[in-house]
């Protein structure tokens, strides 16, 4: 058990105004069966009204608009989180985290690769889908070489694997659909992890009672200094920052985001 602050900065720059900008975020952590929200704001800049929602996948999002022209647009969501990831909720998986997504749909080689790190295929997997994912996690991390800026975040599973590198992104939609391919249940993870940097992604696997997640990234599975802010069948369904504009310009953007383990000051 850990509590955790967390202070996530996207700042977007403009080459040019723009108006009309209408904008959903994904930067905002709910309450579930392994983390509780202690407290969380999140400020937009320039300043205006958030309706907060609930999306289909139980993700917080907030919606906002920015009507006149502007340059720059950022968001601070800045928050206290007590995870527990020892906290489970039995819990049956929605049939469409087995079935293929738009990111996270396999391919031949894929389903080969599954078949072969999982030790027995389909039969054994259903089995036992943790000790599945825990070898396909292994292998996939020995296959892949982590290499940012080889991938975009439209980037498919099947592409990212047929190039043996990627980001954490490509890692999560890989596994998944190797996984899904061998009829285990899988979903896509956004989030932070203790330390500063950028945003993360892992995998959640349905062990049969509930979700269990697992990075494979850094092949290791997901405990307390983990905090999460949205998950669904892959990265489409939860992008954290998504919006739309009136106008023409380029943009830059920026990060500043920093986790902080605050269980461990006396």
């Amino acid at each position: 058990m850990r509590i955790l602050s967390y202070s996530f900065e996207t700042a977007l720059e403009m080459s040019e105004p723009v108006r009309e900008h209408d904008f959903l975020l994904r930067c905002q952590p709910a309450s579930t069966a392994g983390q509780t929200v202690l407290s969380a704001q999140t400020v937009v800049t320039p300043d205006t009204g958030l309706t907060a929602q609930v999306d289909g996948f139980g993700n917080t999002v907030l919606a906002g608009r920015v009507a006149a022209a502007h340059r720059a647009f950022s968001f601070l969501s800045a928050g206290r989180v007590l995870v527990d990831r020892a906290q489970t909720v039995r819990a049956p998986a929605h049939p469409i985290y087995r079935r293929p997504s738009a990111l996270a749909a396999g391919d031949d080689a894929i389903a080969a690769f599954a078949r072969d790190a999982s030790g027995a295929g389909a039969p054994a997997a259903a089995e036992d889908p943790w000790g599945a994912a825990r070898r396909l996690s292994g292998a996939l991390h020995g296959a892949m070489a982590y290499e940012p800026g080889s991938t975009a975040t439209t980037t498919c599973a099947a592409d990212a694997f047929a190039q043996r590198r990627g980001v954490c992104q490509d890692y999560a939609h890989i596994l998944i659909a190797a996984l899904r391919s061998l009829g285990v249940a899988a979903r896509y993870v956004n989030g932070l992890v203790v330390g500063d940097g950028a945003t993360h992604a892992w995998v959640e696997v349905h062990d049969g009672n509930g979700w269990r997640g697992i990075d494979p990234t850094n092949d290791r599975e997901v405990d307390d200094a983990y905090i999460e802010l949205a998950r669904g069948r892959d990265f489409s369904d939860c992008p954290i920052e998504a919006g739309v504009f009136r106008g023409g310009a380029d943009q830059r953007q920026s990060l500043h985001i920093s986790v902080r383990d605050q269980s461990m000051r006396a």
